[in-house]
């Protein structure tokens, strides 16, 4: 290979591999075409697809490699991890979570409004789980500001709808201890038994049978 093409791959890879692709077809279409040649190039092009997707997923995972680096900089403050998160591009891939992040920080100033239209102006990601999180995120914001029951709410049709991504017995247990922390312990010993019946050998079972474990231990402390 020459010197200027060794450059060229080194600058662009996506697009030499694409010309390459080309080029190869039209140096031998006749023989291609006699032999199926509409269904290898179709192979082709999903090849040059796949690569340019390899491509665009490994730049957004530097970008969330970067975030996470930045939300868990023990040298840096929350305003300065916030500043620097919001100078980053983000998509609507891995690096969504990045959204996230300014959100959590803002929350865990206090600053519940700027969490909440950080969350508000989140589009929707390509990753059903980064989605699922904005809603439970969403839901601890509500509740930290006091809509408790508009909190619930969510989570139960995050529950109720089969599109949610993440295990339902995380979602369960997040809302078992909401109603724990609004003294509603018959409601949040029933989630709790839930996950102890229907996601045995799960970690949330473990935590579910610690958590009834005191509710039981304070309801017949008060009989």
């Amino acid at each position: 290979m020459k010197k200027k093409e060794k450059e060229h791959l080194k600058a662009d890879p996506f697009i030499h591999f694409f010309e390459k692709t080309i080029t190869f077809f039209f140096n031998n279409r006749r023989r291609i075409l006699a032999a199926a040649g509409i269904a290898a190039l179709a192979i082709l092009i999903l090849l040059a697809v796949f690569f340019f997707k390899n491509l665009s997923s490994t730049a957004e995972n530097k970008v969330y490699s970067e975030a996470f680096r930045v939300r868990n900089d023990t040298k840096m403050s929350a305003d300065q991890k916030i500043t620097k998160l919001q100078e980053m591009k983000f998509k609507k891939g891995i690096s969504a979570a990045g959204r996230l992040f300014i959100a959590v920080l803002y929350y865990e100033k206090g600053d519940l409004k700027k969490a909440e239209a950080v969350l508000k102006e989140f589009p929707a990601s390509r990753i059903a789980m980064l989605n699922d999180e904005k809603q439970i995120l969403s839901a601890t914001i509500l509740t930290a500001g006091g809509k408790t029951q508009e909190a619930e709410s969510l989570l139960k049709r995050m529950l109720a709808d089969k599109k949610t991504a993440m295990a339902k017995e995380l979602i369960l247990i997040q809302l078992a201890k909401m109603q724990i922390r609004n003294q509603r312990q018959e409601e949040a010993a029933a989630g709790l038994k839930r996950i102890l019946s229907e996601y045995p050998n799960t970690p949330s079972a473990m935590e579910a049978q610690t958590l009834l474990t005191t509710i039981e231990g304070e309801s017949q402390a008060a009989q």
